[in-house]
């Protein structure tokens, strides 16, 4: 049964109980006295200690190079894609992970990076939705030591259109000469989202096209599905380079599955194989299943190199228990219906 699809993260870990032994699972970072640490991670992007567990991806970094370290204004881009296929993690590269550090700390001019994720001004009103925003860019070149203090309002101009264009006028200041803000704005979508739930006023997609338009010192770069490609968005996607991001490559695949752990457990040709076929290289499952096949060892106290069947039969137990949670649901909804 091919594990695919983006359901696979729902099937959460078993904790253990006096009816229940089997435990699945061992956070990040955390050692197993009996085993081995499970690096891989389930259903979150890549950052922090975690980054390094990010593979592939030679194509993007090259495009991001070509439109980042252009001479003059930057192009405004695009990173778009199915869901859960690794375009966060690839967003954290670049702002903060070793992949970016040569294109934040290029030799002609250095990138001041900031992300942004608009689920989290879900809810917002305007007012607030870009008084947050442009905090919480403020907060991240604060750590860059660029920039401390939030320009004032003006008596008499207290918008917070104006108060937005205030901060980046001001962070633009104070940026070393040749330097640009690098502001990677993670959902895109939220922002159609807030609109139609009458949240947020359709005046802001005009005023952010602006700011793409009118600052060259601010290289953008926004993400989403492929929604973004709608004709609805073309006003605003229409003034981007645009790049597909896709699953992995075999070889891409392949390191991340065996590079995080590399000298304490192997995994055959034939298994790393047949987990690339069965997730059609998305890295989501791929960490489920490498997840799930380390936790297995831990349980059973081998260290046996896994073998196709032990890939298969993880690839079972998922997709089983993704059945088992959907089932149940169903058999809830029809229990409150009939309540």
């Amino acid at each position: 049964m091919s594990v695919s699809g983006m359901g696979l993260a729902a099937a959460h870990e078993r904790v253990a109980t006096p009816a229940n032994p089997t435990v699945v699972g061992n956070p990040i970072g955390v050692a197993n006295l009996t085993g081995i640490a499970n690096p891989y991670v389930v259903g979150r992007p890549l950052t922090g200690a975690a980054a390094s567990l990010y593979a592939g991806r030679e194509d993007v970094f090259a495009w991001l190079t070509e439109n980042l370290t252009a001479a003059g204004p930057p192009n405004a881009l695009l990173l778009y894609g199915e869901r859960r296929i690794g375009k966060t993690s690839t967003l954290y590269q670049l702002v903060e992970g070793e992949r970016g550090r040569a294109l934040r700390e290029g030799r002609t001019r250095r990138l001041w990076p900031a992300f942004v994720d608009l689920q989290r001004l879900a809810g917002c009103r305007t007012d607030e939705w870009l008084r947050r925003l442009a905090r919480d860019i403020y907060r991240q070149m604060a750590q860059h030591h660029l920039s401390r203090a939030m320009p004032r309002s003006r008596p008499g101009d207290n918008s917070a259109y104006a108060a937005f264009d205030r901060a980046l006028d001001h962070l633009e200041q104070h940026l070393p000469a040749g330097d640009l803000i690098l502001l990677a704005v993670d959902e895109l979508e939220q922002l159609r989202a807030g609109i139609d739930a009458g949240l947020l006023d359709e005046a802001v997609v005009p005023f952010l096209r602006s700011q793409v338009q009118h600052r060259p010192r601010l290289a953008l770069i926004f993400s989403g599905s492929y929604g973004l490609l709608d004709d609805a968005w073309r006003p605003f996607t229409d003034l981007t380079a645009r790049f597909e991001l896709g699953p992995l490559d075999f070889d891409s695949a392949a390191a991340l599955i065996r590079r995080p752990v590399a000298g304490e457990l192997a995994f055959e040709e034939a298994a790393v194989e047949y987990i690339w076929r069965q997730t059609a290289g998305r890295p989501l499952p791929i960490q489920a299943i490498c997840h799930r096949l380390v936790s297995q060892r831990n349980r059973q106290g081998r260290r046996e190199p896994i073998d196709a069947g032990d890939a298969q039969r993880a690839i079972d137990e998922l997709a089983a228990e993704r059945g088992q949670g959907a089932d149940e649901a169903g058999r809830a909804s029809t229990v409150g219906a009939t309540a």
